[in-house]
């Protein structure tokens, strides 16, 4: 080979390697998602609501495929899939991964919306507190406080007393179905119908929304129409994923996690306006105490909930709840 031919080979190469690297440079990023429930569901929405953010505002750069909910990975193994990797960004409920991280329960007795919490300095110790366990948090997805939960039953309660009550319910209502003297009874949803139907028990805690996804309508008289705590979901990255963003990148969903915020909340509060309306169609009678029982039955809600949370989460559990009033 000639030394002139040898200097061309040898150009034609780098040139090959620049424009290999840009290319390399310019493709998307396919990012794996996964919510803990079915699309349908109300509080799946705002996974939707960031994919369509990222894959608008960041084309080319990063796409979100979605790729379903428990079907794919069960609910309480989801976290763990986000922070090996095998999924790469999650619609998480802390409900489902307290033994990952307990302190990230505390958004759930928040009396502020996700937006005021970022003023607080909550977001910035919870973000911490994730990142300390290898994820990255984004983007509170609760909504509007004082809306994530409410207590159905077959019984017309004068008062807020569960006394002689066998209630169907998840960790989230344990500590207040006790505190109102009812008996608490762990089931899974699916189980959840034929149980009322049977008289099994008395009553369930669930959603603001979404029981007639399952059908439950057809077994409940009666909605206690005093909703609470903020439910506790929030957009998690797995960190190597994310660590491997340019800076532009970051600083884009930087923004999409605080536009998600405020769209959620909007949403999540126009969902709950239809939902009442849905109920009540379907037969769904409403409980409405008013004065001293229905402040004591808030009340002794938010208590119960926040002395259980501190019993298990001490100090640092103290600082979040002082950032989230």
């Amino acid at each position: 080979m000639t030394r002139s031919t040898l200097l061309a080979f040898t150009a034609a190469v780098v040139v090959m390697g620049v424009v290999g690297s840009a290319l390399a440079q310019q493709q998307t990023v396919r990012l794996k998602g996964l919510t803990p429930w079915v699309t349908s569901y109300y509080w799946s929405e705002p996974f939707a609501i960031f994919q369509q953010l990222v894959n608008t505002k960041l084309k080319g750069k990063v796409e979100v495929t979605y790729l379903g909910g428990a079907e794919v990975v069960p609910l309480f193994e989801q976290f763990e899939a986000v922070r090996n990797g095998t999924i790469d960004v999650i619609l998480g409920a802390a409900s489902y991964y307290t033994g990952q991280i307990p302190e990230a329960m505390a958004v759930q007795f928040a009396t502020i919306p996700p937006t005021k919490l970022r003023q607080s300095g909550f977001y910035d110790l919870m973000r911490k507190i994730h990142l300390d366990k290898g994820v990255v948090y984004l983007a509170n997805t609760g909504g509007s406080p004082g809306t994530a939960f409410r207590m159905f039953v077959n019984n017309k309660l004068e008062k807020p007393d569960f006394t002689g009550l066998k209630l169907r319910v998840t960790p989230v209502y344990v500590a207040l179905v006790k505190a109102m003297g009812g008996t608490p009874i762990n089931m899974a949803p699916g189980e959840v119908y034929t149980a009322l139907e049977r008289k099994v028990v008395d009553g369930y805690g669930w959603s603001y929304g979404g029981i007639a996804d399952f059908g439950w309508q057809e077994v409940t008289k009666y909605v206690i129409d005093h909703p609470f705590y903020t439910a506790n979901t929030a957009i998690i990255f797995n960190k190597r994923v994310w660590d491997g963003f340019a800076p532009e990148v970051k600083a884009e969903l930087e923004k999409i996690g605080i536009e998600l915020e405020a769209r959620s909340e909007k949403w999540m509060a126009d969902y709950i306006k239809k939902e009442d309306a849905l109920l009540k169609g379907l037969g769904v009678q409403m409980i409405k105490w008013a004065g001293a029982d229905a402040d004591r039955y808030i009340k002794t809600i938010y208590e119960a909930g926040w002395k259980e949370y501190l019993e298990k989460n001490g100090e640092i559990g103290a600082k979040l709840k002082a950032l989230t009033e």
